[in-house]
């Protein structure tokens, strides 16, 4: 049997082995043949395969045993998380505060922009009412700037109420989704 073919079958015997025990192995052995003058020699005093992979197996085995058992991985994310934690706070809660005073003052310029529509609305609503009213005092003077004084007021208050109808439409369909949005924020958090 040559080194090649001894290799191999090592190699396919400790292929269950972890990788870093695996490649350790290897490379033991690897090291073994290149300081070793003569290769048959070498596989002789290493003895069958079988029992070498044997050999190995519980050799790692007992190493594992003396350890103290623990999952190492369940250990470093604690550790990570708790550290992470101790990091995170000073700059996590400023973080949240200034994520809430953003969302709040978004949520308030919105309802500012429909104050505003629905102020100017009144206003022009207000507007076409004394344009009419006023059209009357002119109705001696001249019939075409009265006619156009009323039409000009009655066309303030028509679009003005048409206007209001939208912003107040607008305005219950964004309450709609606000109410919406945080029924499935309460419902999420409920469902952790």
């Amino acid at each position: 049997m040559k080194k090649e073919e001894y290799m191999r079958q090592l190699k396919k015997k400790l292929k269950r082995l972890p990788k870093e025990d695996f490649e350790r192995a290897v490379e033991y052995y690897e090291e073994y043949f290149a300081e070793a003058e003569d290769e048959e020699k070498a596989i002789e005093e290493l003895g069958p395969v079988q029992e070498a992979a044997h050999a190995i197996i519980c050799d790692m085995a007992c190493g594992y045993a003396k350890e103290p058992a623990q999952d190492m991985k369940k250990g470093m994310d604690a550790l990570w998380v708790a550290v992470l934690a101790v990091f995170a706070a000073p700059v996590a809660l400023p973080l949240l505060c200034a994520g809430a005073a953003v969302v709040f003052s978004v949520l308030l310029a919105i309802a500012m922009i429909f104050l505003a529509a629905a102020l100017a609305d009144v206003g022009i609503v207000i507007a076409g009412v004394f344009a009419a009213v006023a059209s009357f005092s002119v109705l001696a003077k001249s019939v075409p700037v009265f006619l156009t004084c009323l039409g000009a007021g009655l066309f303030c208050c028509g679009a003005g109420l048409l206007v209001g109808y939208a912003v107040c439409g607008l305005w219950r369909m964004f309450i709609h989704q606000m109410v919406k949005l945080i029924g499935m924020g309460i419902k999420r958090r409920g469902d952790r």
